[in-house]
């Protein structure tokens, strides 16, 4: 007869978050009452001050947090694999000084999605856009494209510290550095999952528009997918579209219209930097 084997107890992951800040104290109280409320607290919470001159370490400080400071000239992917070797936690949610998780679950969401072995990072989708499933995997990706906009986000992500060991955050590209993260360990065979989680934002950042559909280009080049858009002749038919509607006085989306026709100026400079690929 077989001997009966009893299941151990479930070991807990250690949680830490990485906040990244520079005189964000107009923001930092509601990021931080938001991870306190959490039914499922992070053991650490790391602070990383890339020159602040307001009350930020302070509230910090104040909420239980570590410190450590960069001094040198910011750039995301540096910054990233600095305070990741700061924070020895088994799962690191990587949140924007300005980024509130609204839910008291939303940590407790995202260590559930990472009990799975497979998944390598989890982030809040951004809309309601279900152009991706909820666990994107390298079939999907070679099935549907490469769309614009991160799968996985360093605003509102919880990644798989040991996968980073293994592969830091890429120091050569001076964005998306979090969507050429996700989409290396989706390649190697692992799973990107998504979460219809609500947050918000407290401030609004600078439109990067084109140069996230350069390095798009980029990605999906180096990786032999497709992107996902409307092609050089849809968007000019769109752009043409657009201009109609506005001199008819019609409702138009001029940020979305914006992004469409930066992404096309992005292909270009992709053609002429590089004549040979899509």
């Amino acid at each position: 007869m077989n001997p009966r084997v009893t299941a151990g107890p479930l070991i807990r992951p250690t949680v830490g978050v990485v906040i990244r800040f520079k005189d964000s104290a107009r923001t930092l109280p509601a990021v931080l009452n938001a991870l306190a409320a959490q039914t499922n607290p992070p053991d650490l919470i790391l602070g990383v001050n890339s020159g602040s001159s307001d009350a930020s370490p302070t509230l910090l400080r104040a909420a239980g947090a570590q410190l450590v400071d960069w001094t040198a000239p910011y750039h995301h992917s540096k910054v990233l694999n600095f305070a990741l070797s700061h924070c020895p936690t088994d799962l690191v949610l990587v949140l924007s000084s300005h980024t509130v998780l609204e839910t008291p679950d939303a940590v407790a969401q995202m260590v559930a999605a990472l009990a799975d072995p497979r998944t390598a990072c989890v982030s809040c989708r951004w809309d309601d856009d279900l152009f991706y499933s909820a666990a994107v995997d390298w079939q999907e990706l070679q099935a549907k494209g490469l769309k614009f906009g991160a799968i996985y986000s360093n605003s509102m992500g919880m990644l798989r510290r040991s996968l980073w060991e293994q592969s830091p955050f890429d120091e050569t590209t001076i964005t998306m550095e979090d969507g050429m993260w996700a989409l290396d360990q989706i390649k190697q065979g692992r799973i990107c999952r998504r979460l219809k989680l609500p947050f918000s934002y407290q401030r609004s950042g600078h439109a990067r528009d084109y140069l996230f559909a350069v390095v798009t280009f980029q990605l999906a080049a180096r990786h032999g997918l497709r992107v996902a858009w409307l092609g050089v002749n849809g968007s000019l038919r769109d752009w043409l579209t657009t201009a109609l509607r506005r001199l008819r006085g019609e409702p138009v989306d001029l940020k979305a219209a914006r992004a469409r026709r930066q992404r096309l100026w992005a292909w270009c400079t992709w053609r002429f930097v590089h004549p040979t690929k899509e």
